[in-house]
């Protein structure tokens, strides 16, 4: 089901009532800085220290994944602003069909589209190059969402033929300009070999022009874009990690767009203190907020100590912290995408609602009675830290003493899928709003970190029933087959219970009134963008 948004920019305004910490920040502020705004150029203030990667089949940190965005293409996109089966369109290719057997998609690829610095016409070549790249490199973090391909060949220059191992109907949503859908230079990955991560080539509205390590990275217009020359000329994304800093430079129209923190009295304070009233806007699909729970760290490999984490988490806690920006939820996808299991469909034995006396009687069953202490790292980025603090006070409640080791973003990231650090794992992760996409990356067995398949599969749990179950599901033509099995899944999830989930987030991303993104916003309604920001496209402006 699809649930929208009842927040908005009136809704936050009408909450608003004690915001001195904003009026006084405010008052100092200075007029003569509005005039850093500058035509025809976009100021982007990220929450993030310093670029991870650029490299699309690698990033997943979201002041990575916002520059990306506007850089490549994939074969099909989503339309801007929507993200829906129903809204996906061409982008590189022009058309497509798919087999009966939904076993094999034949793309027809648009003529004459360039890619940056003079690296040629894109071709099936790149697409082919692309595609395996994300199936079979070792540095390609999305490896289990592309496993399901066997072959890819290339007719001519402008056709690709994907063969799948197993039917997937809705394979065409893995395509889209996402991630690994999104289609690399051929000819500048071997040109440029590992500096393409931060010099990257792709196709899009924008091109790199600059990296400034912990400052900024620029990207200008590309002339040859095809679907026209970008009214921007320039977007300029500055890593401002500290959110009073980043809410300063907005207030002071030093930024044109900010991520905002996670918080409904935070956003609320921005807003009471711009000079012109801005927008905010809640991105979704919403991130699945859940903790991992890492089965080669003792005592988490007992089933009694993962379900007392369960019973010990309080949901009610995270809504007063985060206000509406999240959703609580019992089941292991979020109730807005397509195959989540609703709280009703969960049996009363798997609800594992808050509950201090049973996680404390589960402790102790399991020879821990006097509790138990756990260390692991987490992200210094504000929502992160929020999560695991509050959790950190909900543990400590039932007698676990949870250490927490604060790394900057990046490091942490490094830490969590390079170097399998963490015994508790919190991870929030938007994606194609359909059950399997989430659990592919995070829960069948090719996905536990421990195997070479793995990349965030962090709580290093593998279940061959699971897996059938999954597989019977995305085979499935039949919507309400595949709905049936996903539900299946999680109830196994259920029962296993590697992770528990806390609910889902929304991404508050602020705009002063004057950027145009190009596209129809409606005020109140749900804006759905995967790269935790805005897409741009060759018709934004400010």
């Amino acid at each position: 089901m699809n649930r929208s948004w009842n927040f908005n920019r009136r809704s936050v305004l009408k909450g608003l009532g004690t915001s001195g910490a904003l009026v006084a920040f405010a008052n100092v502020m200075n007029p003569t800085l509005a005039f850093a705004r500058q035509s025809g150029v976009l100021h982007v203030g990220l929450d993030g220290r310093d670029m991870g990667t650029l490299h699309p089949h690698v990033a997943t940190a979201a002041q990575d994944t916002a520059v990306i965005s506007s850089i490549f293409n994939g074969l099909v996109r989503y339309v801007p602003g929507k993200v829906s089966v129903e809204a996906i369109e061409p982008d590189l290719a022009e058309s497509w069909t798919v087999s009966g057997d939904f076993k094999q998609y034949s793309f027809k690829l648009r003529h004459g589209v360039r890619w940056h610095k003079g690296y040629g016409e894109c071709t099936s070549e790149d697409v082919k190059f692309s595609l395996l790249n994300v199936r079979d490199s070792v540095q390609s973090t999305f490896r289990p969402i592309f496993s399901n391909i066997e072959r890819i060949d290339t007719p001519d220059k402008y056709e690709v033929v994907i063969a799948l191992k197993t039917p997937d109907p809705v394979f065409i949503a893995v395509l889209s300009g996402w991630q690994g859908g999104y289609v690399i230079c051929k000819k500048a990955v071997e040109a440029l070999g590992d500096t393409y991560k931060n010099q990257p080539v792709g196709t899009g509205p924008f091109q790199f022009e600059e990296f400034r390590p912990k400052e900024r990275v620029s990207l200008i217009a590309n002339p040859d874009f095809y679907r026209g020359t970008p009214k921007l000329k320039r977007i300029i994304y500055s890593y401002i990690p500290d959110q009073t800093a980043r809410r300063y430079a907005f207030v002071q129209q030093e930024v044109d767009i900010i991520k905002g923190a996670a918080n409904e009295d935070w956003l609320s304070e921005v807003i009471n203190a711009s000079k012109d009233k801005p927008l905010v806007d809640l991105l979704g699909p919403g991130r699945n907020v859940v903790i991992h729970m890492k089965r080669s760290v003792p005592p988490l490999d007992n089933l009694k100590i993962r379900l007392a984490i369960a019973h010990a988490i309080n949901r009610e806690d995270y809504q007063r912290f985060f206000g509406r920006v999240f959703e609580p939820n019992f089941g292991p996808i979020p109730l807005e995408y397509f195959g989540a299991i609703e709280p009703n469909e969960i049996p009363q034995n798997l609800l594992y609602k808050h509950d201090p006396d049973r996680a404390r009687q589960l402790l102790a069953e399991a020879g821990f009675k006097d509790g138990l202490k756990l260390e692991t790292v987490v992200s210094e980025r504000g929502d992160y830290l929020g999560l695991a603090q509050i959790g950190k006070q909900q543990l400590s409640k039932v007698g676990i003493d949870l250490k927490l080791n604060v790394l900057d973003n990046a490091s942490w990231v490094a830490a969590i899928i390079k170097e399998k650090k963490g015994s508790l794992v919190w991870s929030t992760a938007a994606r194609y709003p359909s059950a399997e996409t989430l659990i592919r990356e995070f829960w069948i067995c090719a996905a536990d970190v421990t195997k070479p398949t793995g990349v965030q599969g962090f709580a290093e749990y593998c279940n061959a029933k699971l897996d059938t179950a999954y597989q019977t599901a995305i085979a499935a033509a039949d919507p309400k087959e595949r709905s049936k099995y996903f539900k299946q899944v999680q109830t196994i999830l259920l029962e296993d219970m590697p992770s528990v989930t806390l609910g889902s987030l929304a991404t508050p991303v602020l705009r002063q009134s004057y950027v145009d993104l190009g596209y129809q916003v409606k005020e109140g309604t749900k804006v759905l963008s995967l790269p935790y920001m805005y897409y741009f496209t060759e018709k934004t402006n400010v």
